[in-house]
């Protein structure tokens, strides 16, 4: 299991149920010992607080708040790339094996952002970094949808072997000397810019970070009352935190 997959299943409603799960089990065999007893106190006000909307939602707001909303005063003229980092992606198929690809809804965000950059910007190429996620190339479909969204087809490139950003840093890093581009601009989410920028720098390219707009739940319940929407926001951002450290502590990040 890839440790980004280990954090979504941990806060999930069946990593929930498994941790209670181990807990009961354990104060079940020892039913005098204190540990079982502070295990599952733990873990239901941890799972309490992470599934409560807005406190991870504030965490995930101080980690993005270095960046903005990028305007046409943030590049200056000359030959630019945007590269659009993926998030996810799945494939389905109907009975005559007719297959569609379709991206998660953090990857439509950004999607969403590197097609308005295009516009914004005439940029030379649009990279669209990702790799194989479901037996599917998120950057293939990233390009199917950038496509839709009016970007020329011959103005978009692949990138669709990376595993992980730092992946993406490095080969991204290798399709740009040919393309003698003079400013790249970065597109992910809020949340992950902090990190893909050191990935970046530390491959020697010097980013000009473009966040995604993120949808806001309007719904009262999601904020106040504990979701689905928390435990995955929880799951981003302790995601991010250990994914900076790890890569930090191998000089990975600059």
């Amino acid at each position: 299991m890839r440790a980004v997959d280990f954090f979504w299943f941990i806060f999930s409603g069946g990593g929930v149920v498994l941790v209670l799960l181990l807990a009961v089990a354990w104060l079940f065999f020892k039913p005098k010992s204190r540990a079982p007893r502070m295990f599952l106190a733990f873990a239901v006000l941890g799972y309490a607080a992470a599934s409560i909307y807005p406190i991870p939602r504030t965490v995930e707001r101080w980690m993005a708040s270095p960046f903005h909303q990028l305007t046409r005063a943030d590049v200056a003229p000359g030959r630019t790339v945007v590269v659009l980092l993926g998030s996810g992606s799945s494939r389905r198929q109907d009975w005559s094996d007719v297959t569609f690809s379709f991206l998660d809804p953090t990857g439509f965000e950004r999607t969403l952002e590197a097609a308005r950059l295009y516009r914004l910007l005439t940029p030379d190429y649009v990279i669209s970094s990702g790799g194989v996620v479901e037996d599917d190339s998120v950057g293939a479909a990233m390009k199917n949808t950038l496509i839709q969204l009016g970007v020329p087809a011959d103005r978009i490139l692949v990138e669709g072997q990376s595993l992980n950003t730092r992946d993406e840093a490095v080969m991204v890093a290798a399709m740009l000397p040919p393309l003698n581009v003079e400013h790249v601009v970065l597109v992910t989410s809020a949340i992950h810019m902090r990190r893909s920028v050191g990935l970046f720098r530390a491959v020697g390219i010097d980013v000009i970070p473009a966040i995604a707009r993120q949808y806001e739940y309007p719904d009262f319940s999601v904020h106040l009352l504990p979701s689905e929407t928390g435990l995955r926001t929880s799951s981003l951002v302790v995601h991010e935190i250990l994914g900076a450290a790890y890569y930090r502590l191998r000089g990975q990040l600059k």
